[in-house]
């Protein structure tokens, strides 16, 4: 359709924001296979593979709900800016399915704050 998907440079690929907002549109929402994934298998050969590795969806008391797991998390620049995309993306697919913006649960298993900002950290946390 162009939309979910589409063609791009003679490949075929799928919008899975697209993707998930129309299943959820066509066939209701009680489906608990709407997972965003961010990765692909090959990204375990990368140095720096995506810290964001998928947001799991469902709708629930008529407001969408998103379960986002990160494998690494850096505090500092990483978190807030991670959060409000990740809210904004929540809010646009809530409107565009036509439910409420419901809850974001997010985990990671190595939130980190580096070096360079510890300093600015504590500062911000007015600690010495």
């Amino acid at each position: 359709d162009g939309k979910v998907v589409f063609a791009e440079e003679g490949r075929l690929f799928l919008n899975q924001i697209e993707w998930v907002i129309d299943t959820y549109q066509k066939f209701g929402h009680r489906n608990n296979q709407m997972v965003l994934q961010v990765a692909h298998p090959s990204d375990l050969t990368l140095l720096d593979p995506p810290c964001l590795r998928s947001i799991d969806t469902r709708i629930q008391d008529d407001q969408l709900n998103f379960f986002v797991y990160f494998r690494s998390w850096d505090l500092w620049n990483g978190l807030p800016a991670n959060l409000a995309a990740i809210q904004n993306l929540k809010e646009y697919m809530a409107a565009e399915i036509g439910v409420g913006d419901g809850e974001m649960i997010v985990e990671s298993k190595g939130l980190h704050l580096y070096g360079y900002a510890e300093d600015l950290a504590k500062l911000r946390c007015l600690r010495r």
